[in-house]
């Protein structure tokens, strides 16, 4: 049973936000109706609520990091259209990803990453190609499928001949990252929560936690890539350059030099 801390944290208080908070078309919100029994919540959080407060107490700067790059991705989404509507639910992998970690489930955590990136990447073909067949069937129909692979495959073709087509390489660090991501999906044997946990879960474990860090902060880094790749204009907010320019910050080192590449001013094809 979890016992309260001895003194005053504010991590410990919960609190319903006013109801002027969200758009409510029905008048306040009802007092509760059914109410959990006591034993019954505790049985639920008493252990994600552990590892929140550990986690916490350990990971101030990362958590403020993510909490940052979050921000800053919902700024760079602009106006409305494809590229915008993939960054959008990706923004929603993003927070679930951090909560996640916050919280100890770390390999949900890093499965949310491969939804993100398949988002950016189909919003980009989007963006770039709006009557492709496929992407026509995806998004306006709901019909068939868009695999990473395949969308990675037109945006090479789209792309041939500019500097951006370097980051769709069939081997390179793209799917690099994107196969380290489906491990987590899959939950392979040496991608589990029982391997991160080394026990029943969820539980702080701190390298889990730098790992999901260190993957989230690349998984941004690949997005904001992507979503440059598909529409040239969008900046990086001032406040996530340090994605780029931190040694050692990213899964891979070749994600910032693909970045200064896509950033550098191209000769003019006359």
């Amino acid at each position: 049973m979890a016992r309260p801390t001895r003194h005053i944290d504010f991590r410990t208080t919960r609190n319903l936000l006013p109801d002027e908070a969200f758009a409510l078309s029905n008048g306040p919100r009802p007092g509760p109706s059914d109410l959990i029994a006591m034993d019954i919540w505790n049985g639920i959080m008493h252990l994600p609520d552990d590892v929140a407060i550990t986690t916490s107490n350990h990971h101030g700067s990362q958590l403020g990091q993510l909490y940052t790059l979050w921000g800053d991705w919902l700024e760079a989404m602009g106006e409305h259209g494809p590229l915008f509507l993939g960054m959008l639910d990706a923004a929603d992998c993003f927070q679930t990803s951090t909560f996640d970690s916050l919280h100890g489930y770390y390999r949900s955590a890093l499965s949310n990453l491969r939804s993100a990136i398949e988002l950016v990447a189909i919003g980009s073909l989007g963006n770039l190609s709006p009557t492709d067949a496929d992407y026509v069937r995806w998004s306006k129909h709901n019909v068939g499928s868009l695999p990473f692979s395949s969308c990675i495959k037109k945006l090479r073709s789209i792309s041939k001949g500019t500097t951006r087509a370097a980051i769709f390489q069939p081997d390179g660090w793209l799917k690099a990252l994107y196969e380290e991501l489906c491990a987590y999906t899959h939950s392979r044997p040496d991608a589990s929560d029982g391997e991160m946990w080394r026990s029943n879960g969820p539980i702080y474990v701190t390298d889990a936690v730098d790992k999901v860090f260190t993957l989230q902060v690349t998984t941004y880094a690949a997005c904001f890539i992507l979503a440059k790749a598909g529409k040239p204009k969008l900046d990086l907010p001032k406040t996530s350059e340090f994605l780029f320019t931190t040694p050692n910050l990213l899964w891979l080192d070749e994600i910032a030099s693909s970045y200064r590449a896509l950033c550098a001013p191209q000769p003019h094809m006359g």
